[in-house]
């Protein structure tokens, strides 16, 4: 979620000159010790496809406001509408000016020092640690001009991302990515505490401008490192075929997983 976050961000700030044609990107995706495999992401008109790892892919339809999220895994999908982005947001900032929650805060305040920053870590620290950093080199990848930057995020984790706005993305879909980066940005507004943090972590983003063309992240977790490197090794201008909006036959609608903090507890 987080990465398809972001990729729908970096879209948005891609310059509206630079857009116009359909494309179908195709990609190498390589880790730790598993085989490379392709993975290939569509941006049209009104709607992206995008792989997200772990067999998941995201389809996100900007006329109809729906996220769908197929799990290649579990042979299954949900939906995700605009409504229900709306809806997380308010019951999340409802449990996030519950009683329980502000006491909890009051009694953050009298832990120890060395407590109280691994608890504030956990409420949105992780987020102000993030670091950006443009390093001044340039690489052509599928024939297309693209800028190195950093993004680190403490010891946590460490992406190298070459980014284009070279990248003629299809015009009409400029006003719709603005709109549903809009609807992020309330469910985001909902952490309460963590929105403080996320709000610095999207302000560091917003000088980084285009479309990803080559990943490299690196994400250790309790002494154990794992690697991730994608690189576009094709764009194909043209019509996408309408199989790519398609859900995979034999797949089966499930509840979304997100919607369980809509239901009262009991």
């Amino acid at each position: 979620m987080r990465r398809s976050i972001r990729h729908f961000v970096l879209l948005v700030l891609v310059p509206a000159a630079a857009l116009a044609d359909d494309l179908t990107v195709t990609s190498r995706v390589t880790g730790d010790e598993k085989p490379a495999r392709t993975s290939v992401s569509y941006v049209s008109r009104d709607r992206v496809r995008m792989p997200q790892g772990d067999g998941k892919e995201t389809i996100v339809d900007f006329r109809a406001g729906t996220m769908t999220t197929i799990d290649g895994g579990n042979r299954t999908y949900y939906v995700t509408t605009r409504q229900d982005l709306d809806r997380l947001a308010a019951r999340l900032k409802e449990r996030m000016d519950s009683p329980e929650m502000k006491q909890a805060r009051e009694r953050m305040k009298d832990l120890p020092p060395e407590q109280r920053k691994s608890a504030e870590a956990l409420m949105g620290g992780l987020f102000g640690a993030v670091e950006v950093r443009k390093t001044g080199s340039v690489r052509t990848i599928a024939g297309y001009r693209c800028e190195n930057w950093t993004i680190t995020m403490g010891e946590l984790s460490r992406t190298e991302e070459c980014l284009s706005e070279a990248l003629p993305f299809p015009k009409e879909a400029w006003e719709m990515y603005r709109e549903f980066a809009e609807s992020l940005k309330s469910l985001m507004a909902s952490f309460g505490p963590l929105a403080n943090g996320m709000g610095r972590m999207q302000e560091k983003f917003k000088d980084m401008k285009g479309y990803p063309l080559a990943s490299t992240t690196t994400i250790s977790i309790m002494g154990r490192t794992t690697t991730t490197t994608t690189e576009v090794t094709g764009i194909r201008r043209g019509p996408i075929p309408a199989s790519a909006w398609e859900i995979p036959a034999g797949y089966r609608k499930v509840d979304n997983p997100m919607l369980k903090a809509l239901r009262s507890p009991k």
